[in-house]
């Protein structure tokens, strides 16, 4: 399959995915008593909510910058820059090439290989899914609004990630030339570069006190991203409905939302997602709107303007990133 027929197929079916979930979301969605809620939002708890997506990205950096000790000594403002671009590429281009963007201009900046630098990006994104379970199956003991199959469900994911890592992070000498592993899978040479480059990126992990400081703000990441749906609540009088456990599992239902196939920036599939827990919780369908686009719109706003602006800063405009990409995509 081409690379252009890859690209239609993925752009009609994030399309069919929003125009579907958009639709779920807006059912029984009242516009006037919608803009209404909107409309009462309070100053100073958007203001937090900006400091919480600013504190996100930041600890984001920390976190890279961890993981890619072992193979280049990046500065924090740099990777702050290329974490900020890669969101925002996610938020305006089809087929989520956010992370392939960050690697490529990691590659450049940093002057590390793409498959360190893509590596990298895989391992932190097998560590945030496990922080978000990990805290997902702790607020469910105190708010067990999810079912009991979905809390089975993410334990069963996250013993399977945590198993995964670890293998990874113990298998780079057995993947090298003469390794165990590599007699085993050198009949696949795909397979084996694809393993050897994960095994880089978990290297890191083997050292106990990075491995720490990577899981410690992996959980701080979404800890302090649960910050926004607790704020986002009260900046629309909505605290009666949300108290921090809730936040979790509000934003765990938004990391749902967000992972289905859909337009750049995750709308409809966020809000749906978002509008039905806080349905189950009482809150009234135009209220759970908003309160979903309410804080989907301060995270996309604020990431998206951050990165375009590093972006061009770094002298790049989106249509040369573009480009960039459609170069290294059949390469990586």
């Amino acid at each position: 399959m081409g690379s252009v027929t890859r690209r239609i197929i993925s752009v009609a079916v994030g399309v069919a995915f929003t125009t579907g979930f958009l639709a779920l979301a807006l059912r029984n969605v009242h516009l006037g008593a919608f803009w209404e809620v909107l409309r009462q939002a309070k100053g100073l708890w958007i203001l937090a909510m900006s400091a919480v997506v600013v504190f996100d990205l930041a600890i984001r950096a920390w976190r890279w910058q961890i993981l890619l000790s072992q193979s280049a000594k990046s500065g924090f403002a740099a990777l702050f820059r290329l974490e900020s671009i890669g969101l925002a590429i996610n938020n305006v281009l089809f087929m989520r090439l956010g992370e392939l963007a960050r690697a490529v201009l990691a590659g450049r900046e940093l002057s590390i290989p793409m498959g360190t630098a893509v590596s990298s990006v895989a391992v932190e994104r097998a560590l945030d899914m496990a922080a978000l379970l990990l805290l997902f199956l702790a607020a469910g003991l105190a708010a067990p609004v999810a079912p009991l199959a979905v809390r089975r469900g993410a334990i069963a994911v996250l013993a399977i990630l945590l198993a995964a890592l670890i293998g990874l992070s113990l298998s780079g000498k057995r993947l090298e030339p003469g390794g165990s592993w590599e007699r085993r899978v050198s009949r696949w040479p795909k397979l084996r570069d694809l393993l050897m480059h994960l095994a880089a990126g978990a290297r890191v992990l083997r050292e106990p006190k990075a491995c720490l400081a990577a899981c410690l703000l992996s959980l701080a990441l979404w800890s302090c991203d649960a910050l926004l749906y607790w704020c986002g609540a009260r900046a629309l009088g909505l605290g009666h409905a949300m108290d921090y456990p809730t936040a979790v599992l509000a934003l765990s239902w938004a990391g749902v939302g967000a992972a289905l196939p859909a337009a750049p920036g995750a709308f409809g599939t966020l809000e749906a997602m978002v509008k039905s827990l806080m349905v189950e919780l009482g809150v009234a369908p135009h209220s759970a709107f908003a309160y979903a686009f309410f804080c989907h719109m301060i995270g996309y706003g604020i990431v998206t303007l951050l990165g375009l602006a590093f972006l061009y800063r770094i002298g790049l405009s989106l249509g040369e990133l573009k480009a960039a990409l459609g170069q290294e995509a059949p390469r990586s």
